[in-house]
């Protein structure tokens, strides 16, 4: 509290008075060592609080199948995220089909294939969680990455030949740079991790995320260009970032479909 009240003056100050004064320098100091108290027992009661938060998970059947079971927490925390590609899809799908936006059309398209991807997996694990359709599913999902390729490819063709782009107001760009940046991180590691797992609808999540992150990079890649350089013709970088990461979209719906 004694932290988050210095931090809050100290920010005041500065704002109401631009000239440095000795009361500045009295609430830098009092901030760097209050900070440095608030660091030191964030890191002392971690631990207290992790064991709490713990026991009490393992109270409750959802919040233990979340914690003790690593297949369950994956697709339960993959619906949050098929709820917002379906949120996402009907937020641009309905105004670019009215508009006739070919741009926002792709771009829907290629999110409601994952839509589907996700769909699928969810409805085969609920219904049919045998060996034989995790496997059908799991080659589904390939079949459904090839198609992802056409549809992220018709997205790199409109940045190519008519000058698309993303693009991201203000300092948003950052906070999308780094979200992108641990999306992609996490899904790597993820995939690793998924391998362990003999669920096939586990492994076929994943494959998913890390497409997903791979794309994010390709977005990422063109709004920075257009935030930070938009007067340079970048458009054959974009396209061989592009053609690349579909190269490796369409190795692994080969690979699942083989497997």
């Amino acid at each position: 509290i004694l932290f988050l009240g210095v931090l809050a003056g100290t920010i005041i100050l500065v704002v109401l008075e631009q000239q440095q004064s000795i009361w500045h320098y009295l609430l830098y100091i009092l901030a760097a060592l209050t900070l440095t108290y608030f660091v030191y027992t964030i890191i002392y009661v971690i631990p207290f609080i992790k064991a709490k938060i713990i026991a009490t998970m393992k109270k409750h059947k959802f919040t233990n199948s979340l914690l003790e079971n690593y297949g369950y927490r994956t697709l339960v925390f993959s619906v949050f995220s098929f709820i917002i590609n379906i949120a996402y899809v009907t937020l641009i799908a309905v105004p670019a089909i009215m508009a006739g936006s070919v741009w926002y059309i792709t771009i829907a398209s290629y999110y409601l294939l994952l839509i589907l991807m996700k769909g699928n997996i969810f409805y085969s694990k609920k219904r049919y969680n045998t060996p034989v359709k995790q496997a059908r599913a799991y080659r589904y999902c390939g079949i459904m990455f090839i198609l992802l390729t056409l549809a992220f490819s018709g997205i790199i063709v409109l940045i190519y030949t008519s000058n698309m782009y993303f693009e991201y107001a203000g300092l948003m760009i950052y906070v999308v740079a780094v979200f992108t940046f641990y999306k992609l991180v996490l899904a790597i590691y993820n995939i690793f991790k998924s391998k362990q797992q003999d669920d096939l609808y586990v492994q076929s999540i994943r494959n998913v995320n890390l497409i997903s992150a791979l794309v994010s990079v390709v977005v990422l890649q063109v709004a920075m260009i257009q935030a930070f350089s938009p007067e340079n013709n970048t458009s054959i970088a974009n396209a061989l970032t592009g053609a690349g990461i579909s190269a490796i979209i369409l190795v692994i719906a080969i690979l699942m479909i083989v497997k």
